[in-house]
């Protein structure tokens, strides 16, 4: 009976979460001066933002925003003038300082729990999908948003993204690659704060900059292995040709693990620990389905069904799942609208 039940449960969650509720879809346009680019998406979810704002300054102890919060003039101005002027321009609308607007962009940072796939399908086409999960999930479901960047009137990329965060997670450049960022483990606040102090860019920064300005895999690849950023994370990249997936495992320096996709590996996966850590049951349980699933059965929407919307993948802080084949130029955002079975869920 237990059995059926949840079985049950599982049919309708996949059912509702799948059709029920896709990505509203924003423009970016680089064209515009940088204050005004994310005018409708902050007009739209004005709300929200503020609810959320109220909510994770209550949480974060008032010394350490003070902290955070004073390298927006001495280092992000003066450094990072594009992404400050953004900020400016968001604080405006929402008659919030730019400096806390810039706090808040600093703790998406810190404290994100994600699964990435990056996999050659049934017909040899190269995917990436991927559950973004977050804390103060209510909000972020109610935040997040498909960003279209265009330049020129010319679509540039597509973005999972969060309303009033000018980085991104996840994103694909149209036609080239795409990527993810897990975070890697919890970023300690201490370290954080030097590298920030240093001028370092924020890792989803840095993913924006491959993706608007590398025109190919090979050069996004570089690109990530080769800046320094304020946090450790894990970066996947996927891109069109034979072979052209990987996983970049990156302290706040450089890379200290990379895996490929090859001849003889057709997937690699990620969540939140290192390759061979023993005890998380996320990875040992991604690897185990894909390993059954094989690749003569694989496609976006079999890895959406079978793989990301099942506990123990499939969280209660899962907020969105996003799907993506940059030879195809498709992408899709899915936001998730319920939570798994209690008891399924494993962090």
């Amino acid at each position: 009976m237990k059995f059926l039940t949840s079985s049950i449960f599982l049919v309708f969650f996949m059912f509702t979460y799948a059709e029920e509720l896709a990505d509203k879809e924003y423009v970016i346009d680089l064209n515009l001066p940088p204050r005004e680019r994310y005018t409708q998406i902050i007009n739209d979810k004005k709300e929200v933002i503020k609810e959320i704002y109220g909510v994770i300054k209550r949480e974060i102890p008032r010394n350490l925003w003070k902290i955070v919060a004073s390298t927006f003039a001495t280092v992000t101005i003066p450094k990072f003038k594009e992404y400050a002027e953004e900020i400016i321009g968001i604080s405006q609308i929402l008659n919030i300082t730019a400096t806390d607007i810039y706090v808040l962009n600093c703790f998406y940072e810190i404290d994100m729990l994600c699964t990435s796939i990056v996999a050659r399908d049934k017909d040899n086409k190269l995917i990436l999908a991927r559950n973004f999960d977050f804390s103060f999930t209510p909000y972020l479901r109610k935040m997040h948003v498909t960003a279209v960047y265009k330049r020129n009137g010319v679509e540039i990329a597509r973005c999972g993204n969060i309303a009033a965060y000018i980085g991104v997670f996840t994103c694909m450049r149209m036609g080239a690659f795409a990527v993810s960022m897990n975070a890697r483990g919890m970023n300690n606040v201490q370290d954080f704060l030097l590298k920030l102090r240093e001028g370092r860019l924020l890792t989803t920064w840095m993913l924006r900059e491959a993706v608007l300005n590398a025109g190919n895999y090979k050069s996004a690849v570089r690109m990530v292995e080769g800046k320094r950023t304020v946090s450790a994370s894990y970066i996947t990249i996927v891109g069109v040709k034979e072979n052209e997936g990987t996983i970049i495992t990156r302290t706040r320096d450089s890379p200290v693990n990379i895996r490929k996709l090859s001849k003889n590996v057709w997937y690699i996966a990620q969540c939140n620990s290192d390759v061979g850590h023993v005890g998380d049951k996320r990875t040992e349980w991604v690897n185990k389905a894909m390993t059954e699933l094989g690749q003569s059965n694989t496609s976006l929407d079999v890895i959406l069904n079978q793989v990301l919307l099942r506990p123990p993948l499939l969280q209660s802080n899962t907020v969105a799942t996003i799907l993506m084949c940059p030879a195809d130029k498709y992408f899709k955002s899915i936001i998730a609208t319920n939570s798994p079975a209690e008891g399924n869920e494993v962090h």
